[in-house]
């Protein structure tokens, strides 16, 4: 099992477009890819952070996330709301 818990960090007045396109993606991967197990965003306690908790079966599903032609579709324009790089915890089940 692959998963993740990302915080993310908007720029100020950024939120609504975030909120449009990471809804997107999320609707579109969790359709589209059979290897995830939960792929969700979230709003955080202050203005401008948001969370994603991300699992997936295995690494494989993972990366097929990560270059799947949707999520690359999304990805610039993702980026050009974060107001820094995204924090991402890795965790491992036992």
């Amino acid at each position: 099992m692959a998963t993740s818990v990302v915080k993310i960090f908007v720029k100020p007045g950024m939120e609504a477009a975030f909120e449009t396109i990471i809804r997107q993606l999320v609707t579109s991967s969790n359709q589209a890819e059979p290897g995830i197990r939960f792929y969700q965003a979230f709003r955080g306690a202050n203005q401008g952070e948001y969370w994603m908790l991300e699992s997936f079966t295995d690494q494989d599903a993972l990366k097929a996330h990560t270059t799947s032609d949707h999520f690359k579709a999304f990805r610039a324009d993702l980026g050009a709301c974060f107001d820094r790089p995204p924090e991402i915890q890795r965790l491992s089940d036992f």
